[in-house]
């Protein structure tokens, strides 16, 4: 009888949720890659030509070609910057309506401006809200519905797809525990036809894509969810509840003072010379101090140097790193890293990949189990 209830579950949550599932999974499978390809197709925008001998100019220098680039009315509101020779400074201009619904009412403008930090010359000015991967990336989020619908969708199916996996698990063990029986879970048979071969694709697949197919859900979950992203840091912790890191306050201005702003970009760049790129935003309030990520290794989020500066007297407010976090707060910045595979390079950057597309499948070969099942013999 429970053995019934778990299938009645697993088939409904399955149709109802499976073309939902199809198309998070599939995006998924491109997020996995999107840093890789936006370098390998935009290579011009991402690339500059670095003369020997030649200076980086002033980071506020860089980001006022930006803004003129733009225009007043669109405001930079971060940078990333590259420590490494020959690549363009990236600038971006960003506002979002939160309550909107649809991709294009959600943005209201997004650019992201290619800037030369060697000539002060704009490369490219991108408009990032009609751009693919963006595009791509907000679909996998939520269906380019927006927030408020389509981040609820996409959690809510997302949610069902973590159920479908623990009852799929259920389900898989045999009948009857014999040998011949497991081994019939695990192993594909030749010669049979398509029926058997979508069967065990659905049902061997899934088994072997469970563990890390879990921990992507969950990891999916943490972005949707403030109760997810709670509940996850609450269990890293130890089941307690730990004060979350306070953000200090800079000494109130209404910009960022250039001498300041310049003075700390050279330190950081002479200090951390090797790393990949620094993420610097430049927030609302006028007491929100000037605020550095330094991402230590390529495409890895979870190994970081943070620093916040008083924004008027460059005063190092507060610094924290991978090596000083714990418990929940180091999960949760290992988060988007164990979600796109990013975690250990390439290699797990592709088991992400075939995990995806494995879970892609699932809602296919599921569909055509359903749609080809025997018909009932009438009395």
């Amino acid at each position: 009888m429970l053995r019934k209830v778990f299938f009645w579950l697993h088939k409904w949550l399955g149709l109802i949720t499976g073309l939902v599932v199809l198309v998070v999974s599939v995006t998924g499978c491109i997020n996995v890659f999107s840093d890789e390809l936006k370098t390998y197709f935009y290579h011009d925008r991402y690339y500059s030509e670095a003369l020997p001998g030649a200076r980086i100019l002033e980071f506020t220098e860089l980001r006022e070609n930006a803004q003129k680039a733009l225009g007043q009315g669109l405001k930079i509101s971060r940078s990333e910057i590259y420590p490494q020779k020959g690549r363009t400074w990236v600038f971006r201009a960003s506002k979002t309506n939160k309550g909107a619904i649809g991709h294009w009412n959600y943005y209201q403008y997004y650019y992201r401006v290619y800037v030369d930090p060697y000539s002060g010359k704009v490369v490219h000015v991108e408009d990032t809200k009609n751009e693919f991967f963006q595009l791509v990336l907000n679909l996998h989020m939520n269906l380019l519905l927006g927030d408020p619908v389509g981040t609820m969708i996409t959690g809510i199916s997302v949610s069902c797809f973590f159920i479908l996996l623990l009852t799929g698990l259920v389900l898989w063990f045999p009948r009857k525990w014999t040998k011949k029986g497991f081994r019939r879970g695990l192993v594909f048979k030749r010669g049979t036809g398509w029926k058997r071969l979508n069967y065990d694709l659905h049902n061997i697949s899934g088994l072997y894509v469970l563990i890390p197919a879990l921990l992507i859900t969950i990891t999916g979950l943490v972005f949707a969810y403030t109760w997810a992203d709670d509940s996850v840091q609450y269990l890293a912790n130890g089941a307690k509840v730990v004060k979350k890191r306070i953000i200090p306050k800079s000494s109130p201005s209404e910009s960022y003072p250039p001498a300041t702003t310049n003075a700390v970009v050279k330190a950081l760049l002479l200090k951390h010379a090797d790393a990949d790129v620094f993420s610097i935003r430049f927030r609302e309030k006028d007491t929100d101090p000037l605020d550095v990520q330094v991402r230590l290794a390529r495409n890895r989020t979870h190994l970081f140097e943070w620093y916040y500066y008083d924004r008027n007297t460059g005063k190092l407010l507060m610094h924290y790193n991978d090596r000083t976090v714990g418990g929940g707060e180091q999960f949760r910045s290992m988060n988007y890293d164990l979600h796109t595979g990013a975690f250990a390079g390439i290699p797990t950057k592709i088991l992400a990949f075939l995990i995806s597309l494995v879970c892609a499948a699932m809602p296919i070969t599921g569909f055509l189990m359903w749609y080809n099942k025997p018909a009932k013999k009438s009395n």
